[in-house]
């Protein structure tokens, strides 16, 4: 009983730590910085929807630069990327 109980605890503990314990890789932060821009377009106000589209993309473009910047340089947990991949709105990407 007591090795089945031991083998439990490891598993548990080796499940726990690959969830958690598994920075994102650069594919995840990729993904992290789709998801913002797919975010901020959804959320443009009628008055930023009038800018050029060159501005847009611009401003777009360099949240997910950096939103990937910061991912990779923080160690991001892949379970936070996933986490942050479900919301639906800027404020719970903001709460990420």
């Amino acid at each position: 009983m007591r090795c089945v109980v031991a083998i439990a605890r490891a598993s548990c503990c080796a499940c726990l730590f690959a969830c958690i314990g598994t920075a994102a890789s650069d594919e995840d932060c990729a993904a992290l910085g789709d998801k913002f821009v797919e975010l901020y377009r959804a959320e443009l106000s009628e008055d930023a929807r009038k800018l050029p589209a060159e501005v847009l993309d611009g401003a777009a473009e360099a949240g997910r630069e950096e939103i990937i910047a910061q991912c990779k340089a923080k160690s991001t947990p892949r379970a936070t990327v996933k986490r942050c991949l479900a919301v639906e709105t800027m404020d719970q990407f903001r709460d990420c």
